[in-house]
């Protein structure tokens, strides 16, 4: 089952798996939309909103696997979660939230208990990450720490951008021995390479600070954004008021500019898009081995890592309780798939953006 099949990236998903031959249940609250999309791609529909995880437990009995790609995911997993307990179903989702990771992380044990594989973050944002930092892991075995830097995206959904209002606090998450430190934002910045030279990043709370130390077993994890004047000005400015009137009441304020964001990106800016993705490796002498990542776009390569996905579980490849999916499916799951190409991360290392779509 999808659910959030109306919106931008779960309607993407269920026509790739629609055209890849599974068999596939279309779920939103928004029946007419819902129905529309049943129509067109021939599949059944189950209408219906989150607010009764007994209700919805009935609702997947006979499901296998749940993609979840309803956000914002800090609303919306959780009676998710609850109702695939509950039912015996396995769930992804597409969450970009540390939050959501945290949870599922604690609810790891009822889901192994119960037989249920909970696997947040099955998109761009963590399977690439998290593949990534798990190579990284095993090129430098003698790591102790690792940094992780994303590149900002060309292209950005509604959804996406909401899901990104929502992550809007005070303060920053790292990891120290092993334990979450919540440190300033604005705190921690360095520069990256993603291809085309040195770039300013800043610190931001990205979901690896909680998985990829499950992932690879290293203690110290941090995690960046590369930062353009606007974007640092914006970060910032939400930060402070975050601190000021409280992250609850910043969210609430901020929560229109979501309608106001552009519903998709248009197909060739998806075509034009490329992601970057750095992992810095640090040794006990604090030397550090740098690793680079190309990717397509975020939305096209979603859809091919949920695919990838849903056919291993559907064909019996899961482990009950919370994984990760380079723990899951190992580091070179992403790149296996012909949607991600290595690059030169190296400091003063230039890469042409088209190598990375060779």
């Amino acid at each position: 089952m999808i659910y959030g099949a109306t919106g931008f990236s779960g309607a993407a998903i269920a026509r790739r798996l629609r055209e890849a031959g599974v068999d596939i249940i279309l779920a939103a609250r928004n029946e007419p939309r819902l129905r529309e999309l049943a129509s067109a791609l021939e599949s059944p529909f189950r209408a219906f909103d989150l607010r009764d995880p007994a209700a919805i437990a009935g609702v997947l009995a006979d499901v296998q696997v749940v993609v979840h790609a309803a956000g914002p995911f800090v609303r919306t997993a959780a009676p998710m979660i609850e109702a695939c307990l509950r039912s015996g179903t396995h769930y992804l989702d597409l969450a970009g939230e540390w939050p959501v990771f945290a949870l599922a992380q604690r609810r790891g044990a009822e889901a192994a208990a119960a037989g249920v594989m909970l696997l947040p973050g099955a998109g761009f944002s963590i399977a690439v990450t998290d593949c990534l930092l798990a190579h990284a892991a095993m090129r430098c075995p003698d790591a102790i720490g690792l940094r992780m830097a994303v590149a900002l995206p060309m292209v950005v959904s509604r959804g996406t951008f909401r899901t990104t209002l929502e992550l809007t606090a005070g303060r920053v998450l790292v990891r120290e021995a092993g334990a979450l430190i919540a440190g300033r934002v604005g705190g921690l910045r360095r520069t990256f390479n993603f291809g085309s030279g040195e770039r300013e990043s800043i610190a931001v709370s990205w979901p690896d600070v909680i998985t990829a130390h499950q992932t690879t077993g290293i203690a110290n994890i941090e995690t960046y954004l590369e930062a353009s004047p606007p974007f640092e000005l914006l970060y910032r400015s939400g930060a402070l008021a975050a601190e000021m009137l409280g992250e609850p009441t910043v969210r609430r304020a901020l929560s229109p500019l979501g309608k106001l964001w552009p519903e998709r990106p248009s197909v060739a800016a998806q075509q034009r898009a490329v992601n970057a993705v750095v992992v810095e490796a640090i040794d006990p002498w604090r030397r550090v081995t740098r690793f680079g990542l190309h990717t397509t776009d975020g939305y096209g390569i979603t859809t091919t890592i949920v695919q990838a996905m849903v056919d291993r579980v559907l064909a019996g490849v899961h482990r009950p309780g919370f994984q990760t999916p380079a723990g899951m499916y190992g580091p070179d799951f992403v790149v296996d798939l012909g949607c991600a190409w290595p690059y030169d991360a190296t400091v003063g290392a230039i890469t042409p953006r088209t190598s990375a779509m060779r």
